[in-house]
């Protein structure tokens, strides 16, 4: 009597290693030929054909599945991968989705099916090439798992909850799924209506109207700075309980989604570091509100302020931890947003308030009346629409903008250049007032301003940084023939 030993794999492979994955794949090719898979009834069954030329039907498990959509998902960073199965057991059909690691290892049947799901004795790895085998064409699926600008064929979008910005508005046919504390994130396309843009984006510029220029002019400009991307500081909103600090920002979060406001922030100090790294990593060139950072004088201050530390650090390095997982080395997640935080007092550390741009509130400093009307523009869609706007003029002169904004931070960083401040700030003050130019080019575009006032640039972002460590008020150059503000 001859025998013939054939290797598929032993069904304790749970790993995922290469090498099931590329038995399971000569499995499913049939390497001589002599395998295949069928559906009999409401099993799944391996066909092998003899030398004597007889068939063999082996049941593999007492339910069917295929693979219906396969889901690349896209940060950037780690691609990730998942496969949307549907199975039918005991006449009840069942879609899930499961990821294309666990599928590999089959231990999403009982999870997934129930108890009456068998994969009989020796199958395991005859299920799953079963399962692609009977499959047939999948459709495949692009999502987008941030926020940001990426490159989609030969045009620039702008990544939000539900699609994505374009140079023609809204682009349905770019999938994105933002993780639930981001799903706010929303801006509209721009109107048709060229009068309706205008009123967005005066509601926008009405924010000037709420405190003094030390404090609205930062603020609105790291709204719209957010937006170009790759920032390597923070802006920090300081004051007593009581001055409207979460007030404010909330008003600048409104921007990139109306219902934002000061009960629904995205982030927290009271969020774990890993959490907030996390937001601040997939909240891709946009503005992220933290808010509420108040030392107590207990044993969790230490806590507090060791989240505050690497998230602060981290986003002025732009540099994520690298963590290791089971197969290696994770790599880093930066923060790719501009973090706005409020608190009663500022984080210590004399790097790390280098890496903030401070601004101080004090009481009275905000204007109530004109408060309250910011707050139902805002929550009428009227600030996310101005940055929806921005955003779609921005995609049709991407690069274009992108050149012209690291062009501009050097001229100004070299006319910026107090004496006693850390050597971060200039760079950052150039890039606000750069960010500032832009906007105010595109406001000026839409016909939302009849003229622009030429200023000191940088002039005024400098006195807010007083309360940086080691810092002493700016003494600006020269004043650059550029539009700063409208008045």
């Amino acid at each position: 009597m001859n025998f013939r030993l054939v290797w598929v794999g032993s069904d304790d492979d749970r790993d995922g290693s290469a090498a099931a994955q590329q038995s399971a794949a000569a499995v499913i090719r049939g390497q001589s030929g002599t395998t295949s898979y069928e559906l009999r009834g409401t099993e799944m069954v391996r066909c092998e054909r003899l030398d004597n030329g007889r068939r063999r039907v082996t049941a593999v498990a007492n339910f069917t599945a295929r693979i219906v959509g396969d889901r690349i998902f896209d940060n950037e960073s780690e691609p990730g991968r998942e496969f949307a199965v549907e199975a039918e057991l005991g006449g009840q059909r069942i879609i899930f989705s499961v990821s294309a690691v666990e599928f590999s290892r089959m231990g999403w049947v009982l999870s997934k099916l129930g108890p009456q799901a068998i994969l009989y004795p020796g199958q395991q790895q005859h299920a799953r090439a079963a399962i692609q085998w009977l499959s047939g064409a999948i459709r495949q699926e692009h999502i987008f798992t941030h926020m940001g600008w990426r490159r989609c064929g030969p045009d620039w979008v702008y990544l939000q909850s539900g699609g994505a910005v374009g140079a023609q508005g809204l682009r349905c046919d770019v999938q994105v799924q933002l993780p639930a504390a981001l799903e706010r994130y929303t801006m509209p396309p721009p109107a048709a209506d060229p009068q309706v843009r205008i009123g967005a984006i005066r509601a926008s510029l009405g924010l000037l109207s709420l405190a003094a220029d030390r404090i609205s002019c930062p603020l609105l400009a790291a709204v719209y700075r957010a937006a170009l991307g790759k920032v390597d500081f923070s802006l920090f909103l300081a004051g007593p309980s009581g001055v409207f600090k979460t007030a404010l920002a909330a008003l600048c979060q409104q921007h990139f989604g109306a219902t934002m406001d000061a009960q629904a922030l995205p982030g927290h100090f009271g969020s774990t570091a890993n959490a907030l790294e996390e937001l601040a990593f997939t909240a891709r060139d946009a503005l992220l509100v933290v808010d509420d950072f108040v030392p107590t004088g207990a044993s969790g201050d230490g806590e507090l302020q060791g989240t505050a530390e690497r998230l602060f650090r981290a986003a002025g390095n732009r540099q994520g931890r690298s963590r290791m997982s089971g197969k290696g080395l994770r790599s880093s997640r930066p923060p790719r947003a501009l973090v706005l935080a409020t608190g009663e007092q500022v984080p210590r550390g004399q790097s790390l308030r280098a890496r903030m741009l401070i601004v101080e509130l004090r009481p009275t400093e905000v204007n109530r009346a004109r408060l309250s009307a910011c707050q139902n523009a805002a929550r009428q869609g009227q600030l996310a629409a101005a940055m929806g706007a921005f955003l779609s003029w921005m995609a049709e002169r991407y690069e274009e903008v992108q050149q012209r904004l690291q062009t501009r931070v050097r001229e100004l960083r070299s006319l910026v250049l107090p004496s006693a401040s850390h050597a971060r700030l200039p760079a950052a003050l150039a890039e606000l007032q750069t960010g500032w130019e832009i906007w105010l080019q595109f406001a000026f575009e839409a016909g939302a301003c009849c003229r622009v006032c030429r200023v000191p640039a940088v002039d005024p972002f400098r006195p807010h940084l007083r309360r940086t460590a080691q810092m002493t008020e700016l003494n600006p150059g020269p004043a650059p023939n550029n539009p700063a503000s409208i008045l």
